[in-house]
């Protein structure tokens, strides 16, 4: 037994077509141009015939020819305008009246353009009778476009002539302050490592005396004496003395104890007595500053400091002390 529909069914089912039928949502008829020469012919189908930017364009080209001509065309792509072409699929050929029939379906993606058209293509085939070679264009054909408004815009819609700044969020401009925090400190790093290496070239350029002399005055320079920092004053005050030596010299007097060196530079003839003495007066005094705690008067810190420079500055083969 059969139940009768519903009157709330039957409502709907005259809504939805009188919706279906209402002339706002009809489909527009098909734009189509038709072209041929002889037997062959080309048919351009455009649907919707109006272009929209939210809506693709169908193109469906169909060829017509005998069985036994082969047509070509030029690709789509160089031919269109306002158009990218975003795929295409082919129809399943079929035979009517004798002829051949092949369909080619493009879908045409609308672009922001003044104008919308298909330029002629070429047409080309070979007569199978004669051999030659035979052509013929098909008409230009442009599109209408539609407005996706329908009515003018608000007062707060506003055409933009060029790029808008967006505000990055929260998270994209914590990137950003990590990144340029990132490039700082890389960029520090850099700035110090070139700095490294071309004090180290410069100072592989000077002679033993000339750099000893350079490390001196960086020493004097850093206030080491000012800062309360007696002790590491001395330390860098004798190891320079010690490193000149050995470059000087070639004797490892950095590696040395104060006896090991004034042993070593006291069997060596070209250190003369004066200058052992004057050394060994300079190694213990500073060996009592670095490592019994005793603290030094300006004056001797100044006596100190002129002995190791005295000796830098005339120090020579025969290593004599003025």
């Amino acid at each position: 037994m059969h139940r009768k529909p519903s009157n709330l069914l039957v409502l709907l089912l005259l809504a939805l077509t009188s919706h279906a039928a209402s002339p706002e949502t009809t489909s527009s008829k098909p734009l189509v141009s038709d072209n041929s020469l002889g037997a062959v012919s080309v048919t351009l189908t455009f649907d919707p015939p109006v272009v929209r930017l939210d809506h693709d364009t169908l193109l469906t080209v169909r060829i017509a020819s005998p069985s036994n001509v082969t047509v070509k065309l030029p690709p789509l792509e160089t031919r269109v305008k306002g158009f990218t072409v975003s795929g295409n699929f082919d129809g399943p050929p079929t035979t009517s009246v004798g002829k051949s029939i092949r369909t080619r379906n493009f879908r045409l993606t609308p672009l922001i353009s003044n104008e919308y058209r298909i330029a002629p293509m070429a047409v080309q085939w070979r007569d199978p009778d004669t051999g030659a070679e035979r052509w013929f264009p098909t008409k230009p054909v442009v599109l209408n476009s539609e407005m996706l408004l329908k009515e003018a815009p608000g007062r707060d819609i506003v055409a933009a002539h060029g790029p808008v700044w967006i505000y990055p969020g929260l998270k994209g401009f914590l990137g950003y302050i990590m990144a340029a925090l990132g490039l700082a400190a890389l960029g520090y790093f850099a700035w110090k490592l070139f700095r490294k290496v071309r004090r180290a070239v410069k100072l592989r350029r000077m002679s033993p005396r000339e750099r000893a002399l350079f490390e001196l005055s960086e020493l004097m320079a850093r206030d080491l004496i000012g800062h309360h920092r007696v002790k590491d004053f001395y330390f860098e005050l004798t190891l320079i003395v010690r490193t000149y030596i050995e470059r000087a010299h070639a004797i490892r007097a950095p590696e040395q104890t104060t006896e090991e060196f004034l042993a070593a530079v006291s069997h060596d003839v070209r250190f003369s007595r004066d200058v052992v003495k004057r050394l060994r007066e300079f190694m213990q005094a500073a060996d009592l500053v670095k490592y019994a705690g005793f603290q030094p008067d300006p004056s001797s810190v100044d006596a100190a400091t002129s002995t190791a420079r005295n000796y830098i500055e005339t120090d020579s083969d025969q290593s004599h002390i003025s």
